[in-house]
């Protein structure tokens, strides 16, 4: 036939482009499912990052709105002469002034304060708020209002607060001018005229309670001349202005109340009522914690700041600016905000490691199942590549076509997933996450590619065997294996590095935000059990087959021989269920031991059920105490005042002396989660007992110890901490009974600890004990602490964490055993098929797919559930947990056992799924189609 004769070729089905959009349409699901894949991971992989930063976010956000203004904000004091009193000195002051002349005062000290605020980095500079200044005189004004009033005396402070016109409204009056008294010079005091009275204005509450009216004159040369209200009385600002927006009392049992007020100046006045004096001055910067990202590296980072905005000092201004005072204005910088972020540090800390620990499990078994994916896709186009190949197709060639069918799989899917994930998370976007992003669009394109192996006709089995004709193989068995080993060790020198072995401190493993090194080790040692459980378990699954060979049933002797002689997956089908099961198992075992050592800390921090703090513990207040429904026990701990010396081998270490009240070991004992002294603590008999407590510790082997005031002891054991007493240094417990045996006396207790029985609700007895004392104790319990870590975000993200790992980690279990189970469907289907011809029944074909899968499947389960209950004892090595459980030392490995067990329960479920919809599956077997022969070419 001619070339003008010969029939026109259809549209893309020659050339390199026209084989791929022929292989692509004959089997598409495929290549749709690691589509699906890569979009999901990818959306994983962007979500959960800012997931955890909204969390910490949120933590941070609660840890620092449970500090009042007060304590957040951070407040610099110092004192400053006013050596200018009169109003025409004052006046003619020069300066920035007003319409009147009238110097604006302040203007200097703002502009300073705002220039020390630019000077800070980022993010201390955006947290910090304009700075804001109050002003009080040195002497308070004490004088005695009308009897009518019920107060027989009242203190009055005098302030400026150069913002008063802007936060208070004005209910009656006016507005305080800039007057004050005539200083007096020399002794004529008797000639000096008599002075105008100085204005103030008055909170409208404290006037009404004092019972003053405007125009009226009280205390020495002062006239109210007008009251206020204020705008916002929720103001923060308010907590640093004693008295401004309420009116305070305080109560004398002698004398009866007495009311606290303070009276404003003129804003324009510098601390003067007439003399020069001395005046306290106050700036203060407000904290604005949303304006912190609540991210690891900004809240260190800002941490670092503060303290080392704290340990500078900074000049607001200099002598020569500020022309009524001769001394340079520096303020002395508080705040209490540095306890409060290095504690979301530490959580911020443990929290994002256990994300990075967790999340590498899931990762691993969907990168395990890409892999699994592409070899299917390559597998199941066997036949065509090869005919390919036959043809005069290069290798390389078919490799870059395949890889560009991953490109075009993956990049759409993955920028899918990542643009999913920031409408369902809101926040910032760091241009790490694109090139994570990226990254994963590249796994369809790299795992194709790779796995176009040698795309022979030619059918070869793959026996297992724990030898192994390549020698690379073993080459990376053993990297992978010595691997491990490294991570394995160097998590438990890390551990062993910094403690004495309890792991009290988790070493530098978590310094620095994400631990890599735990977060790998994991997966590493995942790698080397599925390494060497492939190494081994030819062996027992030669016996079975053995043994089953004997046996008059077909089902699962050949299902055995299959799984022997032609595996699918191979390496990576366990690789994916054993992480799948470790996932569970540890993200089971590390919520259980945080859960658990958060519970320890709040009992050994309350101390008992139901603590009380404030009044003395009177004989009186015991015995209605005692009385209280539900309480069993009531004690407590007391400091004896003094400090002595503990002897050890003739080395003196200076001590406090704790001593305990009588039914303290009723209260220890009654509460389980508290590790009280042991039972031969308490007693008088022979040589006194001690316990030594935080940095008192007595090397284990010493000879005599002895105690000043007390003599020799016999140490019986050391605690970190006493439950329930906050110990201010090293000190020694005794027993009261001991110590009054040695002449001593025992003081009355302000911390009462009250036991509470098993039956009875603590919040409900707490209740009632808040009614014997009234507002002269402070009564806390465990359980509120409890329900506070509960309630806290970063503890909730956790277990959501947990929680979603695991079921991912399932799900993606369940996909691996389903594409193992279709890589090898097509010889298994030509072998069902002649079987069934033979009269092999459908119910049997799905047992031999059962048996063929079922080997391996327990096998990797029985793995992981040892790599599952092992690798969170080793994690606690290297990952410092305190930040999350609130408590001073390492929790201890704590396996639930109820929880455990549906752990295990579901994971069996998973694979019991995973190998009935496979066996499904292959029990669906079209006998026609699978013996045509020719149909692949």
């Amino acid at each position: 036939m001619s070339p003008r004769h010969r029939a026109p070729r259809p549209p893309h089905t020659s050339g390199a482009a026209g084989l791929a959009v022929r292989q692509f349409t004959a089997d598409p699901w495929v290549s749709l499912g690691l589509a699906l894949l890569v979009g999901v991971v990818a959306l994983l992989l962007t979500a959960v990052p800012r997931g955890l930063v909204d969390i910490q976010s949120r933590q941070l956000t609660q840890e620092l709105g449970s500090l009042s203004a007060a304590q957040r904000d951070l407040r610099g004091d110092w004192q400053r002469s006013v050596t200018y009193g009169s109003t025409e000195q004052l006046a003619a002051v020069t300066g920035a002034g007003d319409d009147q002349g009238v110097p604006d005062v302040w203007q200097v000290l703002r502009e300073g304060a705002e220039e020390v605020r630019q000077e800070q980095p980022e993010p201390l500079r955006s947290t910090l708020g304009t700075a804001q200044f109050l002003l009080r005189l040195s002497t308070d004004l004490v004088y005695e209002p009308p009897v009518e009033s019920g107060y027989y005396q009242a203190t009055v402070s005098l302030a400026v607060d150069p913002d008063l016109t802007e936060h208070v409204e004005l209910v009656e009056g006016d507005w305080p001018e800039l007057v004050v008294a005539e200083p007096v010079a020399g002794p004529r005091q008797e000639d000096r005229p008599a002075d105008d009275p100085v204005p103030v204005v008055l909170l409208a509450e404290s006037a009404d309670e004092l019972m003053l009216e405007v125009g009226e004159e009280f205390g020495a040369d002062l006239v109210l001349a007008g009251t206020y209200a204020p705008r916002d009385p929720e103001d923060p600002r308010w907590q640093h202005v004693d008295n401004g927006a309420t009116f305070g009392t305080l109560f004398d049992p002698n004398q009866g109340e007495s009311g606290l007020a303070t009276a404003f100046l003129s804003p324009q006045n510098r601390g003067s009522t007439g003399q020069p004096a001395a005046v306290l001055m106050r700036l203060w910067y407000p904290v604005d914690a949303a304006a912190i990202t609540g991210s690891t590296g900004q809240v260190e980072a800002l941490a670092a700041q503060v303290n080392g905005f704290l340990a500078q000092q900074h000049t607001l201004a200099r002598p020569e600016q500020m022309v009524d005072s001769p001394a340079p204005q520096v303020p002395l910088f508080t705040t209490g905000i540095t306890e409060a972020l290095d504690r979301v540090v530490s959580q911020q800390r443990a929290s994002t490691s256990l994300l990075a620990v967790v999340a590498a499990g899931p990762l691993g078994v969907a990168l395990a199942v890409a892999a699994l994916g592409a070899r299917l896709v390559v597998h199941r186009r066997r036949s065509a590549l090869a005919l390919t190949l036959a043809r005069g197709a290069a290798p390389g060639q078919l490799r870059r076509l395949i890889a560009l069918e991953g490109l075009l799989v993956g990049v759409p899917a993955a920028l899918v997933g990542h643009l999913v994930a920031t409408l369902l998370v809101p926040g910032p976007t760091p241009w790490w996450q694109w090139l994570v992003t990226g990254a994963v669009a590249l796994v369809p394109a790299g795992a194709l590619a790779a796995s176009v192996e040698d795309a022979s006709l030619l059918q070869q089995r793959s026996d297992l065997s724990g030898r192994s004709g390549s020698r690379w193989r073993w080459v990376v068995e053993v990297a992978v294996v010595a691997l491990a080993a490294v991570a394995t060790w160097r998590l438990l020198d890390l551990g062993a590095g910094g403690d004495d072995g309890d792991g009290a401190d988790a070493g530098d493993g978590a310094a620095t935000g994400v631990d890599l090194l735990a977060a790998g080790t994991p997966v590493l040692l995942a790698l080397a059990a599925c390494v060497l459980a492939l190494r081994l378990y030819p062996v027992p699954l030669a016996a079975l087959t053995g043994l089953l060979r004997r046996r008059p049933t077909l089902t699962p002797f050949l299902g055995a021989a299959r799984a022997l002689r032609d595996p699918a997956g191979g390496l990576v089908p366990a690789l994916a269920v054993v992480l799948g099961t470790t996932v569970a198992l540890v993200s089971a075992v590390l919520l259980a031991t945080v859960t658990r050592g958060a519970s320890i800390a709040a009992w050994e921090e309350n101390g008992a059920a139901v603590r009380l703090n404030g009044p003395v513990l009177t004989q009186e207040l015991r015995d209605e105490l005692s009385a209280v429904d539900g309480v069993q026990a009531v004690g407590g701990v007391v400091d004896h005042g003094f400090t002595e010396d503990l002897v050890v081998d003739g080395e003196r270490t200076p001590v406090r002396i704790w001593i305990t009240e009588p039914g303290i070991e009723q209260v220890y004992a009654g509460s389980a989660l508290v590790q009280g002294p042991p039972p031969e603590f308490y007693g008088s008999g022979g040589i006194p007992g001690v316990m030594t407590l935080r940095g008192a510790d007595v090397p284990a082997g010493a000879g005599q110890v002895s105690v000043s005031r007390i003599g020799d002891v016999r140490v019986l054991g050391h605690l970190d901490e006493l439950p329930g007493i906050q110990l201010p240094g090293a000190a020694v417990l005794i027993d009261g009974a001991a110590w009054e045996a040695t002449g001593g006396t025992v003081p009355q207790p302000t911390t009462t600890l009250l036991g509470v029985g098993d039956d009875a609700d603590a919040q409900a007895v707490a209740d009632r004990v808040r009614q014997v004392v009234g507002e002269g104790g402070v009564v806390t319990t465990a359980q509120t602490r409890l329900d506070a870590f509960e309630g806290s975000p970063v503890t909730t993200g956790l277990r959501q964490l947990f929680v979603g790992a695991t079921v991912v980690s399932g799900l993606l279990t369940v996909l691996a055993v389903v594409v193992v189970q279709l890589m090898g469907s097509g010889a298994r289907t030509r072998l069902l098929a002649t079987l069934r011809t033979l009269g092999l029944a459908p119910r049997q074909t799905r047992a031999l797919t059962a048996w063929e899968l079922a080997p391996l499947l327990v096998t990797s389960v029985v793995v992981g559930t040892a790599l599952g209950l092992g690798v969170p004892w080793l994690l606690l090595r290297g990952l410092d947990l305190t930040g999350l459980t609130g408590g001073t030392r390492q929790p201890d490995l704590y396996l639930d056992l109820p929880l455990l067990g549906l752990v295990l329960g579901g994971v069996t479920l998973t694979v019991l799924i995973a190998v009935t919809v496979s066996a499904w599956l292959a029990g669906r077997t079209n006998l026609a189609q699978a013996l045509r022969v020719g149909e692949d070419r």
